[in-house]
């Protein structure tokens, strides 16, 4: 297991977190949409070059696009061209940098929907990342468009050896807690150990509170675990189905990002478990 921390394009509270970037010589960045413009563009190069600058040892990022209404089928349909330039520039970036970067992506659309109208357009986007050090993650969310795991059909149906999967724990508490089941009981029609084992390549990691995460939803999810046996409990569920030898991200929602407390304490934790 590799635990990263996670910051912004801005890089606010990277300093309290660098005892574990120095460690494990990974992060992710989070971006945001830019000029308040939805589903545009965002600057990537002069960040990563910047990030480079601060923390020259660095041996992998992940970039995580602005979050609202940025799922790959979404930007596909405004304009295909802003991901092809986004590949392009993650492979040049690799190897100006000599790092590994990684691209995740939402998905909200069923696998069905996806063989009819993005599939030939992604598998070709795709040949833009052959040989390279970058990779596409593709996650899945909590909308219930799906009964099993979409984001695993995908990769299974591609087969593409740059396209790997993001699995975001908190957002599969969600999809059980809307359906009123426990954890595990929801995980086994939702996830397959043996395609998660082939395609997992990082989780996002945290806290679902009070059995909800979606209605609640600032004071319920992506939050740090309220004890180590809580978090030790979700590593278990993830070990289960064959996901501890990735990356672990924590992806931590707090009131403090300029101290990140919460997200240093569930390093701390997970850092622990881990050993």
């Amino acid at each position: 297991m590799n635990i990263y921390p996670k910051t912004c394009r801005n890089f606010v509270g990277l300093d309290k977190l660098m005892p574990f970037v120095e460690k494990y010589k990974g992060i992710e960045l989070q971006f945001f949409d830019e000029n308040n413009q939805l589903m545009s563009a965002f600057e990537i190069e002069s960040v990563i070059d910047k990030l480079m600058e601060k923390v020259p040892y660095l041996k992998e990022v992940t970039i995580h696009p602005p979050l609202c209404y940025y799922d790959i089928e979404n930007i596909m349909f405004k304009d295909i061209n802003i991901i092809k330039n986004q590949f392009e520039t993650m492979v040049k970036l690799s190897r100006k940098h000599n790092i590994k970067i990684n691209m995740v992506y939402h998905t909200t659309i069923d696998f069905k929907t996806h063989k009819e109208l993005t599939l030939d357009k992604l598998s070709s986007l795709l040949n833009i990342l052959e040989g390279e050090n970058v990779t596409l993650l593709l996650e899945n969310i909590f909308m219930f468009s799906e009964e099993e795991c979409t984001v695993y059909q995908i990769a299974d149906y591609l087969k593409h050896p740059n396209l790997k999967v993001c699995f975001d724990i908190c957002h599969m508490y969600c999809r059980a807690n809307i359906n009123k089941q426990d954890i595990y009981e929801y995980a086994k029609g939702y996830l397959n150990p043996e395609l998660c084992k082939k395609y997992t390549y990082q989780v996002h990691f945290s806290y679902t509170a009070d059995n909800d995460g979606y209605v609640n939803f600032k004071a319920t999810h992506g939050l740090v675990h309220p004890n180590i046996d809580e978090l030790k409990y979700d590593v278990e569920l993830l070990k289960k189905y064959n996901m501890y030898d990735c990356n672990y991200i924590t992806e931590v929602s707090e009131k403090d990002y300029e101290s990140r407390k919460d997200q240093y304490k569930e390093l701390e934790m997970l850092e622990e478990v881990s050993k």
